[in-house]
């Protein structure tokens, strides 16, 4: 069975306490515009330990996400399951950086078979950049704006 890392690195123009919050599934809903989520488990209603979420792929395969490490305003970890295809982690540190907030995101998916194999042999480096760009120009144009980016 086979994995895939990938890490990456970009700063925004906020104090971590400002950008940490918006790592939730519910307020992600605030500057992410295709951004559609079904909360399973939170006691607060928003992303704490132990909250757990549903997505949709583009393939039409439901992935869960538990939030595994929840350390406010400085990490937060996910630990999610797409049935029979892979367990994928994403872990994002947060740092302060000359008066902005550096965000390292890592990102590991772990086969579980076959389709999981089929996967990571097609997994799109370029695509990987240009969701972590999007990502990036959303982040830092909400802190800028108060908007949503539409781009």
């Amino acid at each position: 069975m086979q994995s895939l890392t990938r890490t990456n690195r970009f700063t925004v123009p906020a104090a971590p306490g400002r950008v940490f919050p918006l790592l939730c599934p519910i307020l992600e809903y605030q500057w992410l515009a295709h951004w559609r989520c079904e909360l399973l488990h939170s006691a607060s209603g928003v992303a704490e330990e132990d909250c757990v979420f549903r997505t949709i792929l583009p393939s039409g395969d439901p992935m869960t996400w538990v939030v595994s490490r929840y350390e406010p305003p400085t990490r937060i970890e996910f630990t999610c399951l797409v049935t029979d295809t892979y367990v994928f982690r994403l872990k994002i540190a947060l740092t302060v950086e000359a008066g902005a907030t550096r965000l390292d995101w890592t990102r590991r998916w772990l086969s579980l078979g076959p389709a999981g194999d089929a996967w990571t042999a097609g997994w799109s480096e370029a695509e990987h950049e240009k969701g972590m760009d999007f990502l990036r120009r959303a982040l830092t144009h909400f802190l800028a704006t108060g908007e949503m980016f539409q781009p």
